[in-house]
């Protein structure tokens, strides 16, 4: 008897706690299967910086096609308003991710200045583009941003009608020269100077700045000092929105950065994505909410 007793016990203990956890999980899984979705009046902007080339080993340090796919999947899960890319082969190479991304999104490269490799941004197309765009167009405006002696990509596009419009900077600074990355990103902080009165603007990209002390590198800089006044000469102007996000590459540095406006955004989440590299890729790529 007292088996039987015993027995019905844990079986009434076992429904009991199936109706408690049960509740739990599908809230879990929903917000899990939600977690990229917004409502259409959401007033936010979502933007993702990556360099998505190779490390320095590899026999080829540019983006490999082969990565394309798992990169358009990260940024089709996590519901991107506009995202700076950085280390892409050329034009070619852009098409190729498009089309990986379903065509949801409009793309420009910027000139190579010389070098063997660009800068990219890209737009949704479910955003309201330019002020000049028909519905739920995203005719968003491309340009070249000259910075020391290479380019900057940049985008003017609208989230929404009813959005402020937004101006993306994808930039790249030079890896091993701190003088250089001093021009550079004096040029492209004057250029967003210039539009950040009108607009909501954004530099991202790879600064490769060494101002951590905590993880300091020398094997990537050879004047720490130029670094740290660049870094200065940008937070005359802008606010370090992944400030508090982490190192964004697998060598523990934090060279990956959005600048964003100093008012009229709220910071939301910064968060740098760990999980997403593929391959021989050594950067984590970098995603920033604001709200209007």
């Amino acid at each position: 008897m007292w088996l039987k007793l015993l027995l019905g016990t844990f079986f009434a203990l076992s429904i009991i706690g199936a109706l408690l956890v049960e509740p739990a999980s599908e809230h879990e899984l929903t917000h899990e299967s939600n977690s990229g979705s917004r409502s259409e009046n959401d007033k936010s902007l979502r933007l993702l910086t990556w360099n998505i080339g190779n490390g320095d080993l590899e026999s080829e340090t540019r983006a490999h096609a082969e990565d394309l796919p798992a990169i358009a999947r990260v940024i089709l899960d996590n519901d991107v308003d506009a995202v700076a890319l950085q280390e892409l082969t050329g034009n070619d190479q852009l098409k190729l991710l498009l089309r990986q991304l379903r065509n949801r999104y409009t793309g420009y490269v910027c000139s190579s200045g010389g070098g063997d490799r660009v800068e990219a941004v890209l737009v949704k197309k479910t955003s309201a583009g330019g002020k000049d765009a028909g519905p739920g167009e995203a005719r968003a405006i491309f340009s070249d941003v000259p910075a020391g002696d290479k380019f900057a990509a940049a985008a003017t596009f609208s989230v929404r009608k009813d959005s402020p419009e937004v101006v993306l900077v994808s930039v790249h600074a030079d890896a091993f020269s701190a003088s250089r990355r001093r021009a550079f990103a004096t040029d492209a902080t004057n250029w967003g100077r210039n539009h950040s009165r009108s607009e909501l603007t954004f530099i991202a990209g790879d600064f490769n700045f060494e101002v951590s002390t905590r993880n300091k590198n020398n094997l990537f800089t050879d004047d720490a000092k130029h670094d740290s006044e660049s870094y200065a000469y940008l937070l005359k102007y802008f606010r370090d929105l992944g400030l508090d996000a982490g190192e964004t590459s697998v060598n523990d540095r934090r060279i990956d950065y959005v600048f964003g406006p100093t008012a009229k955004v709220a910071l939301r989440r910064a968060e740098v994505l760990r999980s997403a590299v593929v391959g021989r890729m050594d950067h984590w790529p970098l995603l920033i909410e604001v709200s209007f």
